[in-house]
């Protein structure tokens, strides 16, 4: 057989690495260590919080204007449906059958 059809190629999900197992022994033949990420310096690091603090505060600011538009539409049909209240039929109750 090929040698590349002999191997498969697998990402380890913890550290990134790629790894090449033999099909019919399972060994691994070569392991690929992942390039070495860009270092954050702190004052980067320190940025990228602050920006994310200020967007999950337009997020929630957005998901509080929305739920009380909501609560707006819901207490409405409260209204409107305790005006057609009055005007509905009361119910027989079995009690007043006897």
């Amino acid at each position: 057989m090929d040698r590349k059809q002999s191997t498969i190629h697998v990402r380890c999900t913890c550290c990134d690495a790629v790894l090449t197992v033999d099909r019919a022994t399972g060994e691994v033949l070569f392991t690929e260590k992942p390039k070495k990420k860009k270092t954050v310096s702190f004052e980067e690091a320190v940025l990228k919080v602050k920006q994310d603090q200020e967007s999950a505060e337009d997020r929630f600011k957005d998901a509080f204007r929305k739920e009380q538009g909501r609560m707006k539409l819901v207490d409405q049909k409260f209204e409107e449906a305790m005006k057609h209240a009055d005007e509905l039929e009361t119910p027989i109750k079995p009690i007043d059958l006897d």
